[in-house]
């Protein structure tokens, strides 16, 4: 019987605890976790990868939802990102939903649900001392980032984060509002709402978000309480990600920030090829290559948006819309990214965001199989909710390519 040790008891090491036992049945799996390290309570909304395998592995469904003070997430409210832009929710393809919840209650209720299905180690251990076949490391964010590249592009490395309580969610969508200094983030719990602020530490201060995050809570009729975090963050990734015995998730692996929550579907699709790694379903190299096309293609769905700029006219907006033109004029390469773009409309006969990227095998290949990010629909929808489309097209040097599949 081959073992597999898992480090790290968050929210990912509990996904991947969860997806090997359900998926390798036949490894003797053991849990490797530090009591005395507080998982962080990060992370909290998801895309439609979380609430599907928690379905399928632990028949999780809505009637479990108050066991980790869960709502139903609708979609993506964007407001004040463009100039002159209306607002408009990125939402999932009917009949699916995806959720918010509680990460510090959600890791508890896998870790109770799977702990006796497999060894669990109570201790602070690295790598490097474990004696088995495989190990998937999720111990957490690295103490330096000598293995790891540093994103170019992406403008934010600091967040303000505010609980406000409430007896009852006011929404279903996940917000993410255009302020001056950056962004920020609303996530509807059951019983409490977190506002973050995104924003970049050497841009603007943190006394200057603290005053500008008040709009929001008057907007949304929300309290703030005392109970507040900040912090500041690398957006990151490992320049070499799996080998034939050890494969990093998590924030061992990658920091992104959480602009269109892809950190659940990253994480799954590191396990999906961890899977294949172990099985040698899969060469290393292979793998190396498809983890650094995933990171690319987050990177580039997270870039559109300050692509996009905002209502606003600040030196953060400035330093954003410049990194996010000097993203895409690197992405002309990019066949897959540059085909979802080009045959991603909402001009066709059947629905509102017909699948015109069916056309194009290379995006249908990267993009539709890649877990965690933008359907054909979701690119429709952002490309002219953001109004980028026009824009995007010219920096990449392409046409809409409507003509062709006319």
């Amino acid at each position: 019987m081959k073992k597999l040790a898992i480090i790290g008891r968050g929210t990912v090491g509990c996904m991947s605890a969860l997806h090997f036992k359900s998926y390798s049945p036949e490894l003797d799996i053991e849990w490797h976790y530090d009591p005395k390290v507080a998982p962080q309570s990060v992370g909290e909304g998801t895309t439609l990868v979380m609430p599907r395998m928690l379905g399928q592995a632990l028949s999780f469904s809505a009637k479990h939802y108050p066991l980790v003070d869960a709502t139903v997430k609708t979609g993506i409210f964007k407001s004040g990102w463009g100039q002159d832009k209306d607002d408009y929710l990125h939402d999932f393809p009917s009949p699916s939903v995806a959720m918010h919840f509680n990460a510090n209650k959600l890791q508890d209720y896998i870790f109770n649900r799977v702990k006796n299905h497999v060894k669990t180690v109570e201790h602070n251990i690295s790598s490097k001392d474990i004696d088995a076949d495989f190990i998937l490391d999720c111990s957490g964010k690295p103490d330096n980032f000598d293995l790891h590249h540093q994103s170019p592009y992406i403008p934010v490395n600091s967040v303000y984060v505010t609980q406000c309580f409430w007896d009852a969610p006011q929404f279903t969508h996940t917000l993410t509002i255009a302020r001056p200094y950056g962004w920020v983030f609303g996530i509807p719990l059951g019983k409490r709402c977190s506002i973050g602020y995104m924003y970049n530490n050497s841009i603007n201060t943190l006394e200057e978000v603290k005053e500008d995050v008040k709009a929001i809570f008057s907007d949304y009729n929300l309290t703030p309480s005392e109970v507040t975090n900040s912090f500041s963050f690398n957006n990151y990734y490992r320049k070499n990600n799996f080998s034939e015995r050890l494969v990093y998730n998590g924030n061992s692996s990658y920091f992104m920030e959480p602009l269109e929550a892809t950190s659940f579907g990253t994480a799954n699709h590191i396990n999906v090829d961890a899977f294949n790694v172990f099985n040698k379903l899969m060469p290393v190299d292979e793998a190396n290559y498809m983890y650094n096309v995933h990171i690319a293609h987050v990177e580039r769905v997270i870039m559109m948006h300050y692509l996009a700029g905002s209502k606003y006219s600040t030196a953060f907006w400035d330093y954003a819309k410049e990194r996010a033109e000097r993203c895409f004029t690197n992405s002309k390469h990019d066949e897959a990214f540059c085909d979802m773009v080009k045959y991603a409309d909402n001009h066709g006969d059947f629905g509102e965001y017909p699948q015109h990227v069916f056309f194009s095998g290379k995006a249908t290949k990267e993009f539709l199989n890649l877990n965690g990010l933008w359907w054909s629909g979701s690119f429709a929808q952002n490309l002219d909710g953001l109004g980028i489309r026009d824009r995007l097209e010219y920096v990449l040097g392409i046409n809409s390519g409507l003509e062709e599949v006319a």
